[in-house]
């Protein structure tokens, strides 16, 4: 692997991130001792709100080595190589400034005060956990040994990423601006509130965000199942009820160990869910991942063209990757590379031509997802399979071990 030296730039960046750590150790013993009086006076930070200069230059200190060191690393590494997770670099600044502050709050109040910041440390963290944990709890449900309906395990599954709830919370929203027009219409007619231009820019910004928000709020509202994209738009609720009837879901079986570091997949005869997400094994194409904006992103083929994309949590820039679009691809049978950039329109077109009757597609969609398509399938993945050269095949096999 090839190393780069240290140059004067890297050498220099080193020198003042240990100079930035000195200065950290002179705040830490002031704060400490309560010598160097200007060192305990309050002055305003921006986001901290009001903090003592000692504390205020500890955590500058801190933020400014961890750069130095951070662009340092950068520098010795390798151009081709991938760059290290955030993930460090914030668990270095952070608990530095975590220890900072308890440390202040010690010296004033004593152990009061850490047990304090304890607490609210606890409860935050817990309040941003808390969804997460349910998430999978609700999701494992699913794996019940008890037969369950389509329509209660669609529930279920609806409930992973608390749909009818958001959907309640946003007509609720919708429904308290009506119910202020109204109340302000109310009290200025009994003269209760005389009329002036205050009152009538209150009542004419809520009527426009009402109007505004009306149409989206009632399309999210009355999509049926917002866990099975781009289906959900075209078939009924009961129509997607029927189609996961009678199907037991366990999770993926893989020789592949990597897969324990992803996501949740659980899979069923003829359906996946990913995420929270489901998706027809029988209208799914190809999988593919894109990694955009430090976010992992599943793109998802359809048969008739469509595509649709969720997040996922995998790391890219390595071949975890590569082997999670190989395990979502494989559980489809779909185990060779497909071409189908800019293939959309075709897609659409040979779709379309399995069904020479005038039927919606809303019909054609739930006809072709109520058969069995094996052959249809194979017959897709065949038109639209790209030719690889051995040697790419035997490299690629080679990664994902």
């Amino acid at each position: 692997m090839e190393k780069r030296k240290l140059s004067k730039k890297t050498i220099f960046k080193l020198i003042l991130a240990l100079l930035s750590l000195a200065y950290l150790g002179f705040c830490i013993y002031a704060g400490i001792t309560g010598k160097f009086p200007p060192m305990h006076e309050t002055e305003y930070v921006m986001h901290f709100r009001k903090l003592k200069n000692w504390v205020s230059g500890g955590i500058s200190s801190i933020i400014l080595a961890a750069l130095l060191v951070n662009s340092a690393i950068n520098d010795l590494t390798p151009k081709n190589e991938h760059k290290k997770s955030f993930l460090p670099f914030f668990i270095a600044v952070f608990i530095p400034i975590i220890f900072l502050i308890l440390l202040e709050s010690y010296l004033d109040i004593g152990w009061a005060g850490i047990i304090l910041y304890a607490v609210i440390t606890a409860f935050l963290f817990g309040i941003a956990l808390i969804p997460t944990v349910l998430n999978k709890l609700i999701a494992r449900q699913l794996l019940s040994e008890k037969s369950m309906s389509g329509k209660q395990q669609m529930q279920i599954t609806e409930w992973i990423h608390f749909y009818p709830l958001k959907k309640l919370l946003l007509l609720s929203l919708w429904c308290f601006g009506i119910v202020l027009i109204l109340r302000g219409f109310w009290v200025v007619s009994i003269g209760k509130i005389e009329m002036n231009v205050e009152i009538i820019l209150f009542l004419l910004g809520i009527t426009i965000l009402d109007g505004v928000f009306l149409r989206k709020i009632k399309r999210y509202v009355s999509t049926p199942y917002h866990c099975i994209p781009m289906l959900n738009h075209i078939l009924s609720k009961n129509q997607l009820e029927q189609l996961l009837d009678g199907e037991r879901f366990e999770p993926i079986q893989s020789d592949n160990h990597s897969t324990n570091q992803y996501s949740e997949v659980y899979q069923s005869q003829n359906w996946i869910l990913v995420n929270g997400s489901l998706f027809s094994k029988k209208m799914t194409l190809c999988f593919t991942v894109d990694y955009r904006n430090h976010d992992s992103w599943l793109n998802v083929i359809y048969l008739n063209g469509m595509t649709t994309k969720i997040k996922v949590n995998i790391n890219s820039g390595n071949t975890r990757d590569h082997k999670f679009r190989y395990i979502m691809n494989e559980l489809i049978g779909c185990k060779v590379p497909l071409k189908l950039y800019e293939k959309e329109e075709q897609l659409a077109q040979k779709f379309d031509s399995l069904f020479p009757d005038n039927i919606s597609n809303q019909e054609r969609i739930f006809t072709f997802l109520s058969q069995d398509v094996t052959q249809i399938r194979h017959d897709f993945i065949q038109t639209f399979s790209q030719p690889i050269y051995t040697h790419n095949k035997k490299q690629s096999r080679q990664n994902l071990k």
